[in-house]
């Protein structure tokens, strides 16, 4: 059985689809697009040096725990913190993924 993460990109809003495309050239077979809004209050608008936009897309990408790493790391060194779309990443162990194959 392989094992599987799900990638969880967030970023200011307009990043998701150039992100996408970015990862898919990593291996990466496809993902979800989401819109969100920040949580945040105008006044918490600063955080850890990063400007808060209240418009976010969230990206989701389940792929293999042997590609994690590389679409994770490569995804934020061009859209990180950092970056216009000041995107954060993080990853979640899959337990069982019904109606897609990874191979």
């Amino acid at each position: 059985m392989k094992e599987k993460s799900l990638i969880v990109y967030i970023s200011n809003r307009g990043y998701a689809e150039k992100v996408m495309d970015f990862a898919r050239g990593l291996g990466a077979r496809g993902g979800t697009v989401i819109s969100g809004k920040s949580s945040l209050s105008d006044e918490d608008e600063k955080f850890f040096k990063i400007t808060i936009h209240p418009e976010k897309d969230v990206l989701l990408i389940v792929c293999l725990d042997k590609e994690k790493d590389k679409i994770m790391e490569s995804i934020y060194q061009k859209f990180g913190s950092n970056s216009a779309a000041e995107g954060l990443v993080f990853a979640l162990q899959v337990d069982r993924l019904v109606g897609v194959e990874l191979k």
